[in-house]
């Protein structure tokens, strides 16, 4: 390891450790949002607190457009296993030896710290990845969202500073250039906007939607999320793991499986083309057997995308966070591994 970096490490390892002296845990909330406007990094990071139910100690560090995924978590009954695909964050970790990384324990020992019970580690979260320790830019980003969540947390025990998150408030935090300070204050919760291209369709295509039959059929279709199933050679360059994309057609009424595949990453040629090819392969469905009454997805990302096309073909699209017939089917496949 390098000296520099070495320095970066032992100063999050510092910051760190004055926090889990303070055990913001017993004080907030998950849904308790610390929010740092970061002016060097042009930056907004959304800092949530986990363990006041008893879970393991963490401080979750969600930037700009990561916070959608906390909230869609937060509102919806996601199943654990697609959870991975919601939580995107780097995260500080207050767990036992057994729970930390191997990784993490090799960057513990050649930092020369050491811990009793509680240890102290890092991971990122990315989706279609499994968690992974932080690298050397991340860690310069922990360093400054944790100094500032270090700050902001002093303000509520010791300075007496309230925000009403019951009712949708955070505790913000940002350096005032004028007055030359960081000030900390409540204010409701703004939340980036996420935007998401529907695939248009022309009246060319619904002309021909109208000439099928329409059954009663309502179709499942699963096609954005990644699914934690580990294959040897998805390995990245940095040896980082990375998961295959569950691509899944069900009808919901009798539970059978009418299409189902793992999508390797290397199979298409970037995001665009992998969207196309998912939705492709749901309208050739269509030409075989009809258009369906109903078509279920699992989130807004999903319905966004085939929102034109269930439009035009006069399918109605719901959103629903589990998905009975897939979800049921991946329950067998864990079943059976």
């Amino acid at each position: 390891m390098k000296l520099k970096d070495k320095e970066l490490w032992l100063e999050l390892y510092e910051v760190a450790g004055k926090i889990q002296k303070l055990e913001p845990w017993k004080y907030l909330w998950d849904m308790d949002l610390l929010v740092y406007l970061c002016q060097p990094l042009n930056e907004i990071f959304y800092c949530s607190v986990m363990g006041h139910a008893g879970l393991h100690n963490a401080i979750a560090i969600y930037k700009g457009n990561q916070i959608q995924g906390f909230m869609e978590l937060a509102k919806n009954q996601i199943p654990e296993y697609m959870m991975l695909n919601y939580q995107e964050c780097l995260m500080c970790n207050f767990i036992n030896r057994q729970s930390t990384l191997p990784k993490n324990r090799e960057i513990i020992k050649e930092l020369g710290l050491s811990f009793r019970g509680t240890w102290i580690s890092f991971e990122s979260f990315e989706k279609g990845y499994e968690p992974s320790t932080i690298n050397i830019e991340q860690v310069k980003t922990m360093i400054e969202a944790l100094k500032n969540f270090y700050m902001m947390f002093r303000a509520i025990i010791e300075q007496g500073i309230k925000a009403d998150f019951e009712n949708g408030e955070i505790l913000a935090r940002h350096y005032d250039k004028e007055k030359k300070l960081f000030l900390n204050y409540p204010a409701p919760l703004m939340l980036p906007e996420k935007h998401y291209d529907t695939i248009r369709v022309d009246k060319e295509f619904e002309k021909e939607m109208m000439k099928l039959p329409q059954t009663d059929m309502e179709l499942e279709f699963e096609f954005l999320n990644y699914v934690p199933i580990r294959i040897r050679e998805n390995k990245e360059k940095d040896g980082r793991n990375y998961y295959p994309r569950a691509r899944f057609i069900a009808d919901r009424k009798t539970g059978f499986a009418i299409s189902y595949d793992l999508i390797n990453k290397n199979n298409y040629k970037d995001e665009r083309d992998y969207i196309m090819e998912s939705v492709e392969l749901l309208v050739n469905y269509f030409y075989k057997m009809g258009r369906p009454k109903r078509l279920y997805v699992r989130d807004e990302e999903s319905k966004i995308y085939l929102e034109d096309i269930a439009n035009k073909a006069q399918i109605k699209i719901t959103v629903r966070p589990k998905l009975k017939a897939i979800d049921e089917f991946y329950k067998s496949m864990d079943r059976m591994m």
